[in-house]
């Protein structure tokens, strides 16, 4: 017999499935993990840097640099680089299964280091959300730009720290003899 008042038997959960997109470099939407997201921004960031360098070495070769052309160039690049870095937190956010609109808070300068710190370390969702299915699995090409800043960073810091520990040790002896 129906009743009329009887409640639904509709399934009211969307079935999560298995399956998993190749997240694009330039896509709004999506989602993209951690190592997606560390390569996306190493690899911009170098680009970025590289375009900052060609402006800049074209208007000094130029003889009498064209302040406001590479002025010009330079705020679009700078635009441009913001543009992307809001999305790619937006999409990581998305991984997160949170709102990008929390991207936002990269605006506000303390903030901002805590939610790259949230970005970068925090573990995203394993199966599909509200946001789409789950990011497919990471390229060569995206690990191996992964590893770049990591060891871009330990370079820096052991060019810095070498010479300036062999010139403490230096100072030390010196001290130790002097006495």
């Amino acid at each position: 017999m129906n009743n009329p008042y009887s409640m639904p038997q509709a399934e009211l959960t969307e079935p999560i499935g298995d399956e998993t997109y190749m997240p694009e470099f330039f896509a709004l939407d999506g989602r993209i993990g951690r190592l997606r997201y560390w390569a996306y921004s190493v690899g911009w960031g170098l680009l970025f840097v590289a375009v900052m360098a060609l402006i800049g070495f074209v208007s000094a070769m130029a003889g009498h640099p064209d302040i406001a052309g590479s002025t010009a160039l330079s705020v679009i690049s700078t635009v441009a680089s913001f543009v992307l870095i809001i999305s790619l937190a937006r999409r990581r956010l998305n991984d997160l299964g949170k709102s990008g609109w929390l991207a936002c808070l990269m605006l506000i300068p303390l903030v901002s280091f805590i939610v790259a710190l949230w970005l970068l370390f925090g573990p995203g969702d394993d199966e599909a959300n509200e946001y789409g299915p789950a990011p497919g699995p990471n390229s060569t090409g995206v690990k191996i730009l992964g590893w770049v800043a990591p060891i871009i960073v330990v370079g820096i810091i052991a060019a810095v720290a070498i010479p300036a520990y062999s010139a403490y040790v230096a100072k030390a002896r010196s001290a130790q003899l002097g006495q």
